[in-house]
């Protein structure tokens, strides 16, 4: 009798050692009590009790190891969590902090918090004459392991603050898609994930295909703890080149399949943030009323006329001249980026023309800022129109950002003519009424991302649309009136 009631001592304590280093959570709590538990019923019956307990050792491994892996369906994550809530909140917090010790202690999550800098009061306008906080003064440590912190995916949610979301019934029933394009920095999309994610939405990442690998197993690594976000690595993304649009078709195909029923789809780059809570960006969506939010005007002819050779560093020039396009049609030109209807973004990946026209762009210089600018003023288009939106008017909503030749000064550093804002631009973007700030670059200015995180946080957890300003949005010409007074009046 002695050496089996040894053998399940051995083997109970080697499973509560397995299963607390793997998953740290309640499990290894439980298995403490059955082990003590078990121990006490060997002594009166031996067969009953081993076997029970042989059973819950081996499911308690097996689930040990599935979350150890990150493979959580989102019925896995709902259980797990309602799991977690039976437990008292202190032992909860108790098993968040051991994982961040263990996982996050050593290395850099955000740099405001390590280093206690005021987020409030840099959005003050008495701050904008001064100095902003230099990024060069704060102390940061290295960069967390994006394949090591999410090695629980349940904890990594619960951390980083993914789950904690105030999330209104406005914004339930009215769900957004995004489509970001990367090329480096997954712990600066990490971060711009976290701000913008929403369990209602979908999220699509395309990685360029050039791209260091760990770019993209971080990526993969962080998408497989959601049943939302997809991320694909198909093709290299050169600059100025048909090879962009063709990135942005691929995650656009990827929402249509989803099943997510989206309103919306804002395409985005790696660098660019929101200065909207999801909440307002809805209420934004809801005001354009199922019209597109897409920067046009007359574009230069040269980009069209002569075909353009595609090499490794983008379109080069040639001394050939294209053909003209075959159909009636006028090119456009704007931004590469907007808030794009549901039916627009289908009318773009299975349309004819929308075909035909990404063809005919194939070798022309800045094909992106051609594409959909061309596709939203052909009449009949869904959600386009013939509207003059445009930066330079400031009636593109899509964007806040500050070219060189802007009478707006650039709290930051200009890369190819674009600003790239650090913290002193903060009381400047308070006051925008764009929903997405294009540029910012963690390995300038840190301070900008994580204080802009904080002041969408602090507002998303009042769950209300606190100083929205109606009045600011009468002057865009694509702003449905009617919506405009039926929120105003309400």
């Amino acid at each position: 009798m002695v050496l089996p009631i040894f053998l399940s001592v051995i083997c109970s304590a080697t499973a509560i050692v397995f299963v607390s280093i793997n998953c740290p959570g309640p499990q290894s709590l439980i298995l403490s009590y059955l082990f003590i538990f078990f121990v006490q019923g060997l002594l009166k019956s031996f067969t009953v009790f081993i076997s029970l307990q042989l059973l819950i050792v081996l499911y308690l491994i097996i689930q040990a190891d599935y979350l150890r892996h990150g493979f959580l369906t989102s019925k896995s994550i709902r259980s797990s969590l309602q799991f977690y809530r039976i437990f008292d909140p202190n032992v909860v917090i108790a098993l968040k902090d051991a994982y961040y010790k263990t996982h996050y202690q050593k290395c850099q999550y955000s740099v405001v918090k390590e280093n206690a800098v005021n987020c409030g009061k840099l959005f003050t306008p008495e701050v904008i004459s001064s100095e902003p906080v230099s990024s060069k003064s704060v102390n940061k440590t290295m960069l967390c392991n994006i394949k090591n912190i999410t090695k629980n995916c349940q904890l990594f949610r619960q951390i980083n603050g993914y789950d904690d979301k105030a999330v209104t019934k406005e914004e339930e029933e009215f769900p957004l898609a995004f489509g970001i394009r990367i090329h480096t920095s997954p712990h600066q999309a990490e971060q711009l994930l976290r701000m913008i994610y929403r369990p209602q939405n979908f999220y699509c990442f395309h990685v360029d295909y050039r791209s260091h690998i760990n770019v993209f197993e971080s990526m993969n690594s962080i998408a497989n703890c959601f049943t939302n976000v997809v991320v694909l690595s198909n093709i290299s993304t050169i600059y100025s080149s048909i090879r962009l649009v063709e990135a942005d078709l691929l995650c656009m195909k990827e929402a249509l399949k989803s099943g997510i029923k989206w309103k919306y789809y804002m395409n985005m780059a790696g660098q660019e943030i929101p200065i909207k809570t999801n909440l307002e960006i809805v209420r934004i969506c809801q005001l354009l009323d199922g019209l597109n939010d897409i920067s046009t005007h007359h574009p230069s002819m040269n980009r069209l006329m002569y075909h353009h050779k595609l090499e490794k560093t983008g379109p080069n020039k040639t001394n050939v001249t294209k053909q003209p396009f075959d159909g009636n049609i006028t090119f456009r030109k704007g931004s590469a980026y907007g808030m794009l209807c549901r039916d627009f973004v289908h009318f773009a990946v299975n349309s004819n023309i929308a075909k035909k026209l990404l063809e005919y762009l194939a070798d022309t210089y800045a094909p992106e800022e051609t594409f959909m600018s061309t596709l939203n003023y052909i009449p009949g288009t869904p959600g386009g129109s013939n509207f003059s939106i445009a930066h330079r008017t400031r009636t593109f909503l899509s964007r806040a950002m500050i070219w060189h030749w802007d009478r707006v000064k650039c709290s930051g550093r200009y890369r190819r003519s674009v600003c790239v804002f650090n913290n002193g631009a903060l009381p400047w973007l308070a006051e925008q009424p764009q929903v997405i700030l294009n540029k910012v670059d963690a390995n300038y200015d840190q301070i900008i991302i994580d204080c802009l995180e904080e002041y969408l946080h602090n507002k998303t957890q009042k769950a209300e649309l606190l100083n929205f300003n109606y009045t600011e949005y009468q002057r865009f010409p694509h702003i449905s009136t009617k919506k405009l007074k039926q929120y105003t009046i309400s």
